[in-house]
């Protein structure tokens, strides 16, 4: 379990350095799964999947209460998705796709520093 928790922080990690190289090109990878509904069934299922992940292996990395928080959160998330309607959802990407690439890179930034901890908290 240690190692999926390390991948999924080393694939986090990749994604945050491409928006923070090039955050058009992370813009354009997350805008468009939300152009169709199938979007969202697919952001809920890869909630579902990174909480339970996560709650599985929280008891074996550094910091299981940290971990297991963010599984908690993740699935909170994956709930939550549904009952805002796809519409409501479409309306917030459009809204956060709008932002300056300054923005974008900023949580980029701060997805690398999430992409680390996970890594540094599953070895």
């Amino acid at each position: 379990m240690r190692v999926a928790v390390a991948a999924l922080g080393l694939l986090v990690l990749a994604l945050g350095v491409l928006g923070v190289m090039r955050p058009a090109t992370l813009i354009g990878l997350v805008e468009r799964p939300w152009r169709t509904r199938a979007g969202l069934y697919v952001a809920v299922a890869f909630r579902a999947a990174l909480g339970v992940l996560l709650l599985a292996a929280a008891s074996s990395t550094r910091f299981p209460w940290a971990i297991g928080a963010l599984g908690v959160l993740s699935l909170i998330a994956a709930v939550s998705l549904p009952l805002l309607g796809y519409e409501r959802l479409r309306r917030f990407v459009e809204w956060w796709m709008a932002r300056p690439q300054g923005f974008v890179r900023g949580w980029s930034l701060a997805a690398c520093a999430f992409g680390a901890f996970l890594v540094w908290a599953a070895l």
